[in-house]
């Protein structure tokens, strides 16, 4: 099983279930945004070692959470921002975009910065008919439906630890595949590799569709 406590946090686990009772219509746009202080040191700041930079150290995460909420892209295209942090081999900061086959698009934002106040990590979901958005381990959730504003409380796990290892738990108890197994731990680590590989080129490039590590190995 991967870590992925996002997933099991409360306040997500209430916008997917208000998408899938199409609260919001149609998915148009996800965004994912996030851009911490933080200064990488020993193996974080070598490429070599931790396999580029903050998208796949800790972007990874918010490639988890989109797919999650809006499905499996099917193309992508990614850019580095200026390099903030001197000393750090990969990239610090990075915007991706991606398209999924309904059309719907994802926003994703993550950087590191020298700035000291951290903003929230934040999702917005918007729809034909309504957006949802809150800030990531938070405890509510705002709905929007034309003139109409709500706020939800969501009262159980904000950090998603405890329903995390509850499932691990139960997985195992009942011997069958926990809900973010390895091979969602393999498609996210797709997303990444493929969000490089436009990143080096400078172009939009198709997401297979088949799982990574499906045919044998990760190259």
């Amino acid at each position: 099983m991967v870590a992925e406590n996002y997933r099991f946090m409360a306040v997500v686990r209430q916008c997917k279930a208000l998408i899938e009772r199409g609260m919001v219509g149609d998915l148009r746009l996800v965004q994912l945004h996030e851009e911490a202080p933080f200064q990488p040191g020993q193996w974080r700041s070598r490429r070599d070692l931790n396999g580029g930079g903050v998208f796949i150290d800790g972007g990874i995460h918010k490639v988890h959470l989109l797919r999650y909420l809006a499905g499996e892209p099917e193309h992508i295209y990614a850019a580095a921002l200026p390099q903030a942090l001197d000393e750090h081999e990969g990239e610090d900061g990075i915007v991706v975009m991606t398209r999924g086959a309904s059309g719907v698009v994802g926003l994703m934002h993550h950087a590191w910065t020298s700035v000291h106040r951290p903003l929230p990590p934040r999702v917005s979901v918007s729809g034909t008919r309504g957006r949802l958005s809150f800030d990531v381990g938070a405890s509510w959730l705002r709905m929007e439906q034309g003139s109409a504003e709500r706020i939800l409380q969501c009262p159980e796990d904000a950090s998603g630890l405890i329903p995390m290892v509850q499932a691990f738990r139960d997985s195992t108890q009942v011997g069958q595949e926990p809900e973010t197994s390895g091979a969602e731990g393999l498609r996210d680590l797709e997303v990444v590799l493929k969000a490089y590989e436009s990143m080096e080129q400078g172009v939009s490039l198709p997401v297979p569709k088949q799982p990574l590590g499906a045919c044998g190995t990760v190259s």
